[in-house]
């Protein structure tokens, strides 16, 4: 066994295994190396820095003397948390289940608030839990700058009636949360306080807090996230916090609670919102750019005050307008002052972003965020490579250009040609890029008026081809590639037409020399969740194992499919990633012909 000793003047020494202390070391080099850039408000590089002292710890009352000692000998501190509470944390949410009349066997309401608290502490604190740490106790940054948490896994902290958040920041200034687990129970216990303190909140920023950048955490299962601002005079100096890349699941509101100031959420995934979900109250400016929204219940909106409704620039996120809604199960209930029902900007962002960060697609952002998010990922990063096309780097700047969702002709900043070709009840689609995009989506129509054209494929930015499936043979239909430009602007390619028919017939183009329609592809029928004669093999996020048929894979619902030749004995998995485009069967499905 080694032995680490906490600094001078610590209570007891702490002991843990060669493989626990490995594991200490190895987060210790990966955040000292990952501190450099928050892609947010926040620019600390918390205890990493010159003359700082690493330190291990498996309790948080350990942790807290390490604190103090720093605090007393006046140098910057990294503190890795090696202990384990999950028996506890389990046992809470046991406790916590409820039955079918609104009981749970134990409420842990009254419990004492077990924390960590960071107050007064100005040379930088980086507290980072081991791969394999949990915790039941909360960490408070009072009144100090300079602090980064991470990989830090906190689960149902009991204490609600104590205001026991996980995370708290309070008159903090340069704070970095990151790559955290915060999880609780999103339910109520029958005699809860007001009806409402079951459990406390997952990460509260208060007061004189500035510069908050909360990034690549996983927040699941809590009613209540976080605020910003803990009342209508809490708007002190105007608190200035970035979330991005943050997955949020069985939530029920405050995805934050903003009080005044300004607060830039791109590139989050936001699952299940059962109440209510960026509420932007008392004069306060949202920038939510390239999100992804599905399962929410009022995901934008102003609740609960009456004169001071803040403002919100919504830019490139999965929803484009109301018709979005039901095709992401976007709902919306009664008690908004206003709410995002029409999904327009109120106001542009009204301050300079003095950051550069390069947000990718939402679809990305669905598709791959989990893989980065949460603990145990060492602080990695998703970026363009990881979804197969470009990201738009945005510099330092005021507000872009405002976007049309209009059809436009090609931007003088880039142009998109298309053509293709007719097949047997499809049309194999492809096109050229002179331009930087951050975005591609493919729109069909039976007339060459883009009014009322259909969007039938969000794809990766460096896909060139496409195949529209299930027409009709004899029915001329017209296509567009929409874009969006690094500059943020929307633009059409030519329209292109095309008339399937039941023999391989080249389709005349306004554009480039077409590809053919692969060949021995089955022609597509049906309104059901399979194509007619097509049986399910998995669902999505699965693996299709073909074990019969003719080796083709139909890939979408109702309708929508594209398909891919995967031959018997072989298998695909049921993704979008596989089949290089999304026919929006929302959710998609794989079946072949077994």
């Amino acid at each position: 066994m080694s032995t680490t000793t906490a600094p001078s003047g610590a209570r007891k020494s702490v002991r843990f295994s060669p493989a626990a202390l490995a594991a200490a070391i190895a987060m210790c080099a990966s955040t000292s190396a990952f501190a450099a850039s928050t892609g947010g408000f926040s620019t600390t590089d918390g205890g990493n820095v010159s003359g700082s002292k690493s330190f291990s710890a498996s309790t948080h009352t350990q942790i807290q003397q390490i604190i103090e000692d720093a605090k007393d000998g006046d140098y910057p501190v990294v503190i890795t948390y090696t202990g384990n509470e999950d028996s506890l944390i389990n046992q809470i949410v046991r406790d916590h289940t409820v039955d079918s009349s609104g009981n749970c066997p134990r409420a842990h309401w009254n419990d004492t608030y077990r924390k960590v608290e960071i107050k007064e502490m100005t040379k930088g604190v980086t507290i980072q839990g081991a791969n394999g740490s949990s915790a039941n106790f909360g960490i408070v940054v009072n009144k100090s700058s300079n602090v980064i948490i991470r990989n830090m896994k906190i689960g149902a902290l009991g204490g609600a009636n104590n205001d026991a958040d996980m995370i708290r920041v309070d008159s903090g200034v340069n704070v970095w949360i990151d790559h955290n687990e915060l999880f609780a129970v999103n339910n109520e216990c029958k005699g809860s306080p007001d009806g409402d303190l079951t459990f406390e909140s997952a990460i509260d920023i208060k007061k004189a807090s500035q510069n908050i950048t909360v990034s690549y955490n996983v927040i699941r299962d809590s009613k209540k996230v976080g605020l910003d601002g803990s009342s209508s005079s809490d708007i002190a100096g105007g608190r200035k916090i970035t979330f991005h890349h943050n997955i949020y699941r069985n939530v029920g509101a405050r995805l934050p609670l903003q009080r005044g100031g300004w607060t830039h959420m791109y590139n989050n995934l936001y699952d299940g919102i059962t109440s209510s979900g960026i509420n932007v109250r008392q004069n306060g400016y949202a920038l939510i750019e390239s999100n992804w929204f599905q399962n929410a219940v009022n995901p934008v909106t102003c609740r609960f005050d009456s004169s001071n409704c803040g403002k919100w620039d919504l830019r490139n996120n999965n929803i484009r307008n109301p018709g979005d809604f039901a095709t992401y199960n976007i709902t919306w209930t009664s008690g908004g002052t206003i709410d995002a029902t029409n999904w327009t900007t109120t106001a542009p962002f009204p301050i300079s972003i003095p950051y550069s960060y390069a947000p990718v697609t939402p679809q990305c952002v669905k598709d791959r965020l989990a893989s980065y998010a949460g603990v145990g990922k060492n602080g990695t990063q998703l970026t363009a490579s990881a979804c197969g096309g470009a990201a738009s780097s945005t510099p330092a700047s005021s507000a872009p250009k405002s976007s049309s969702s209009a059809a436009n002709s090609s931007a003088a900043s880039g142009s998109v040609s298309l053509g293709g070709s007719a097949g047997n009840g499809s049309v194999a689609l492809n096109w050229t890029v002179n331009a930087n995009i951050n975005a591609l989506e493919i729109y069909q129509d039976t007339d060459s008026n883009p009014s009322g054209r259909v969007r039938i494929a969000s794809l990766p930015t460096n896909t060139t081809n496409y195949t529209a499936t299930g027409l009709s043979n004899g029915t001329t239909y017209y296509f567009w590639v929409k874009y969006r430009t690094t500059d943020n602007v929307w633009s059409n390619s030519n329209v292109f037409s095309a008339k399937p028919s039941s023999g391989t017939v080249s389709s005349s183009s306004s554009s480039s020399a077409a590809s053919s329609t692969p060949s021995g592809a089955p022609v597509l029928s049906g309104t059901g969740d399979y194509p007619s004669g097509f049986s399910k093999c998995a669902d999505l996020g699965g693996t299709c194992t073909v074990s019969s048929g003719d080796g083709w894979v139909a890939f979408g619902r109702k309708g929508k499919w594209v398909t891919k030749k995967v031959n018997v004995g072989s298998s695909i998995a049921c993704t979008v990633a596989a089949f290089g485009s999304d026919p929006q069967g929302n959710p998609n499905k794989c079946s072949y012909k077994k």
